[in-house]
């Protein structure tokens, strides 16, 4: 501490063998060239320090890349075969949609739940919408996001329920509130676009599948120009529903999974926290750290912790590496050496923010393509079989 202090009050102007340490710190597997980088930072001053944090900066922004072009896969989605098998079977039990009375609706419904798929896009609605509308209608019902999806997406071998049985009961209950809904909405009973902001938003309805309810529906479903569909891409995005099924899942398949395999197949003993604020308070309990970082390395007798953050956007970044600090302040406080995994382009927004997670972590900063080099820090090492 007090040779890095006398070191700090001399201020020695940044030399050519100073900048090349700082470029190539980024991408540097030896931990203590990285951390030899931030002490340089941590000596200079004046434009000395401002020139030595961007090239810091600059050096670590090399290997980070964005991830925004990354669309998950999963189980929340049904896929595109699915889907057209699901909307072929919506289309014939309609006559291609001029037939689509409650009976018809109720009846396709009930024997093919994974219509509602189709049917839910022909409205633009997501589960947690339609359930909302639904009780729009009715107040009292207590129909959530999650009961929609899983009528529409029922669990393998979960079976119909008997009609008789209190769930089949339930079932039909539900079904005959979704075509009441499907109908309050395409008949826009519901859900209107308020007199006060007509100037400024218009209903999801609005576009030319919707625009005259199931007659434009039946006319749209013949074919539509090839304009159309990149139109529908451009107001909404042809992932939209997927990133947004994904939100949270994406930010953990990124950096948190490939750590996670990485510790996996080396034989390096960890805790990895469970996704969403639960399993964050569940890991700050169990270790006495807040927040609880995304892994803490080993299990038992920790000597590290990891916080992996995922940022497209500079205002995230912001929040992102203000929540990392956090996380090395506590970790200081136990003993244990702090470390950041960090990805996306909204680093290049906030460099700064970068650099301040860099030093924060005494340059154990890492992201997807130097991953590997989380393998060369001495605690990790000293674990690895």
């Amino acid at each position: 501490m007090t040779s890095t202090m006398t070191v700090r009050a001399s201020f020695v102007s940044l030399s050519d063998r100073e900048i090349a340490i700082l470029q190539a710190a980024g991408g540097a597997a030896d931990p203590m060239q990285r951390q030899q980088a931030v002490g340089i930072v941590l000596a200079k001053s004046g434009d000395d320090e401002r020139r030595a944090r961007e090239i810091l900066g600059a050096s670590y922004l090399e290997q980070t890349q964005p991830s925004f072009h990354l669309i998950p896969r999963g189980d929340a989605m049904a896929d595109e075969v699915s889907f057209t098998a699901a909307y072929a079977r919506l289309a014939e039990a309609t006559s291609h949609f001029t037939v689509a009375d409650r009976e018809t609706l109720a009846g396709v419904l009930d024997r093919e739940p994974t219509t509602l798929a189709p049917l839910r896009m022909i409205l633009g609605l997501t589960h947690n919408e339609l359930a909302v509308a639904i009780r729009t209608l009715n107040p009292e019902l207590r129909t959530t996001g999650g009961s929609v999806k899983k009528f529409e997406r029922p669990e393998p071998g979960a079976g119909v329920p008997a009609a008789a049985s209190a769930a089949g009961r339930r079932r039909s209950e539900l079904i005959g509130h979704i075509v009441t809904t499907v109908e309050a909405v395409l008949g826009r009973t519901i859900l209107q676009v308020p007199d006060a902001v007509a100037e400024q938003f218009h209903s999801k309805l609005d576009k030319r599948d919707t625009r005259d309810g199931w007659t434009s529906v039946a006319a749209d479903a013949g074919g539509v120009p090839y304009s159309a569909l990149l139109y529908q891409r451009y107001v909404g995005g042809v992932w939209r529903q997927v990133q947004d099924a994904y939100s949270e899942v994406k930010g953990d398949a990124v950096l948190e999974y490939p750590l996670r395999d990485l510790l996996i197949a080396n034989g390096i003993a960890h805790h990895h926290t469970k996704s969403g604020a639960a399993g964050a308070a569940e890991t700050a309990a169990r270790y006495g750290l807040s927040p609880g970082p995304d892994f803490v390395i080993p299990d038992e007798s920790p000597l590290l912790v990891i916080e992996s953050k995922v940022g497209e956007d500079g205002g995230t970044v912001r929040d992102k590496a203000a929540r990392i600090r956090a996380m090395t302040i506590a970790a200081n406080s136990k003993g244990l050496k702090p470390c950041a995994l960090v990805d996306g382009k909204g680093w290049s927004e906030r460099v700064n923010a970068l650099v301040d997670v860099v030093i924060a972590t005494q340059g154990r900063t890492y992201s997807l393509s130097t991953i590997d080099h989380v393998l060369e820090l001495p605690e990790i090492r000293a674990l690895s079989t």
